[in-house]
């Protein structure tokens, strides 16, 4: 039998079928509220540095949310690409040289003093922040970014690919609407281990042996 949670409708009965609420006009109404919370949770992650907090949740991060633009036109204070939510890395184009990834504080240290060179990017906001000025040179950039949420007839890899991502993460939300705490709890577990496997495959793909700085639009430095 095909999966049945793979499109908008089916996340949506598999979620109401999941609580045993099939037919629950309230929580069919609220849908979107859920799927809005299940890919906030998705794409930034819960209480991220607060290690206590008992729906804490890590932000998924796997090569279908990868992006890379290989003329990206850098200045001094540019506009982040649309849906961006966080740098993997910036290649200088010419000469070729790695951007380090910095938060802005850093770069606010520096005040008016030069590198004599385009050494540092930093996420400030909905838009980056380079020094020394780029003036127009070009980047080869790599960020995540997010994916069409689903409506309608419109899917996204996350949901075809991993439905349970979004199941559990829609059921997390209407869990905590409900005021079922443990509900909340049963399925941030099974949330947690699959956005974990998950990310854990993207880490093995990509071979990265040292950890990288990234950071996601809206993080504070």
């Amino acid at each position: 039998m095909p999966a049945q949670i793979t499109s908008y409708a089916g996340l949506k009965a598999g979620m109401l079928a999941w609580l045993a609420r099939s037919g629950d006009a309230l929580l069919e109404q609220r849908f979107d509220d859920f799927l809005q919370g299940c890919e906030r949770r998705m794409y930034y992650g819960h209480a991220t540095e607060e290690p206590g907090n008992p729906l804490r949740s890590d932000p998924l991060r796997i090569v279908e949310m990868e992006v890379s633009d290989p003329a990206f036109v850098l200045q001094a204070t540019v506009l982040q690409p649309l849906a961006f939510v966080e740098l993997i890395s910036v290649l200088l184009n010419s000469p070729e040289a790695l951007l380090q990834i910095v938060s802005q504080r850093t770069l606010d240290t520096y005040g008016g003093q030069r590198l004599g060179r385009i050494a540092k990017i930093a996420v400030s906001g909905t838009n980056f922040r380079v020094k020394d000025d780029p003036s127009g040179a070009t980047a080869t950039l790599r960020y995540y970014q997010k994916l069409a949420t689903p409506a309608g007839a419109t899917v996204n890899a996350i949901l075809t690919a991993y439905p349970d991502v979004y199941l559990f993460g829609c059921l997390i939300e209407a869990a905590i609407f409900t005021q079922d705490e443990l509900g909340a709890q049963r399925y941030l577990q099974l949330y947690n281990a699959s956005v974990a496997g998950l990310n854990a495959r993207t880490q093995r793909i990509t071979a990265s042996a040292a950890p990288v700085i990234r950071l996601r639009s809206g993080m504070m430095p």
